[in-house]
């Protein structure tokens, strides 16, 4: 009978340890899976700050590369202004060089944020307009100088030679004649571009802004008078960019050459330029609907860029 209660009493004993250790592992178990959950909690804490310091700092980056393309358009603009004041005769020249800065600092002052991917078009404008401006004073530059030195040898020879009354005459006219050629250009240029979407009516043609309504684009320009250009045909190349920054065109094969490079026009148009003032017009017909947001127009003759004008539709 004793023996039957001992191993009673063991069996209880050994039953009560069990389940103490049942209970010990099930803890044990409960514990490393809450620091399981709290190691991967805090990591997608960790994750989700990174990423909104990663998007604080582009947005960051965004800003100062708008500002800095605008300080460098501020910068061209005031040195354009003062060569303009500088150099009366050759204002025209110079304040169109600014009116292609202005165009884009309004673009980049009108548009939402930008990505360096949109700006770099931007961006290659604006090196094209500070090489255009350092070859303009770099060419300023030269003229004062060897006009400088004109000036010394015509009073040396002056006082020395008793001929050099008609040397420096024709000396005089040759300079005469310099200045005139850097003064006019001898490459064509155009004024005035001014490009209007259009809405087709029985009558005539009604302007709009609406992407919607437009069924076509109008581009007028003046050929600027030029006493020094060859006449004769010359070919404008222009190029419509539209909001997704593809170039209209019709065909494939229209292409021409470009710096080095051979790019697509929209439209071609010839004239019979006799050195004297030529007004211009043409139209892009569009079958589609035209889509929402900036349209860049740019001309283009003899292989270089003369005209720049920018719309939006909204």
């Amino acid at each position: 009978m004793e023996n039957s209660n001992n191993q009673y009493l063991y069996e209880v004993e050994n039953n009560r340890r069990s389940n103490g250790s049942g209970i010990i592992i099930f803890l044990s178990v409960l514990a490393i899976l809450l620091a399981i959950a709290g190691a991967l909690l805090l990591r997608e804490m960790l994750k989700a700050r990174y990423e909104k310091q990663v998007v604080s700092l582009q947005a960051r980056e965004i800003s100062d590369e708008r500002d800095l393309l605008i300080g460098q358009l501020d910068d061209l603009d005031v040195r354009y202004a003062q060569l303009s004041k500088e150099h009366e005769d050759l204002r025209q020249l110079f304040d169109a060089e600014r009116r292609r800065a202005n165009q884009l600092r309004a673009q980049l002052q009108g548009v939402g944020p930008i990505g360096k991917g949109e700006a770099m078009p931007i961006r290659e404008q604006i090196e094209q307009l500070e090489e255009q401006l350092a070859t303009y004073e770099d060419q300023i530059a030269m003229l004062l100088e060897e006009n400088e030195t004109l000036s010394i040898e015509n009073a040396q020879i002056r006082s020395n030679l008793a001929q050099a009354h008609i040397f420096n005459q024709e000396l005089e006219q040759e300079k005469d004649i310099l200045l005139e050629k850097v003064n006019i250009a001898s490459m064509i240029n155009i004024s005035n571009v001014d490009v209007l979407a259009l809405r087709e009516r029985r009558r005539w043609d009604e302007p709009t802004v609406s992407a919607r309504r437009a069924d076509k684009i109008s581009i007028c320009f003046n050929v600027n008078r030029n006493l020094i250009a060859e006449p004769g045909e010359r070919d404008f190349y222009i190029r419509i960019i539209d909001p997704n920054n593809e170039v209209l065109t019709k065909s494939q094969e229209d292409t021409m050459p470009f710096e080095g490079e051979t790019i697509q026009y929209s439209i071609k148009e010839t004239i019979n330029f006799q050195n004297v003032s030529v007004d211009v017009c043409t139209e892009w017909v569009q079958e589609e609907s035209f889509k929402r947001g900036f349209y860049s127009v740019v001309v283009f003759c003899e292989g270089n860029e003369v005209g720049y004008k920018l719309i939006e539709l909204e």
